[in-house]
């Protein structure tokens, strides 16, 4: 986690609390105070926690274009909303030549390659991959 993330967790964590040294409070009233603070902090690190966790990924699909015996992008797909956290999982399938079952590449958030290519194109087709991110 960043240390802005670390700083702004404690930060809300100690101003939810109730104060303590107030003398003339109405018991009930104080515990639904409390209840409210804590269900407000606990939103706010949950929401903090999932925003980070969230699974944002693109796909993306090259076409294959016979003529000039290149890959061509042919559709992009990005569902994180416009908000970049970290890295994401990007998903790209390369159509093949021969007919047969495609070509996929997979990058995960920690950047570790899955490639389900021959060996003779692995280079290519990451070299097209990396081009378009």
């Amino acid at each position: 986690m960043n240390k802005s993330y670390l700083f702004l967790i404690i930060f809300t964590i100690l101003f939810s609390f109730p104060g303590s040294s107030q003398k003339n409070h109405n018991h009930m009233n104080h515990h639904l105070s409390q209840n409210i603070n804590l269900s407000f902090a606990g939103g706010i690190i949950a929401g903090l926690l999932l925003n980070e966790c969230a699974t944002s990924h693109r796909q993306m699909y090259f076409s294959y274009n016979y003529k000039k015996n290149k890959w061509r992008l042919k559709q992009d797909f990005d569902n994180s909303l416009g908000i970049h956290v970290r890295r994401q999982i990007v998903i790209a399938r390369f159509e093949n030549p021969n007919g047969e079952k495609d070509f996929i590449l997979k990058i995960n958030k920690r950047g570790h390659w899955f490639i389900d290519a021959p060996k003779r194109l692995r280079n290519i087709l990451k070299k097209k991959l990396r081009k378009h991110l």
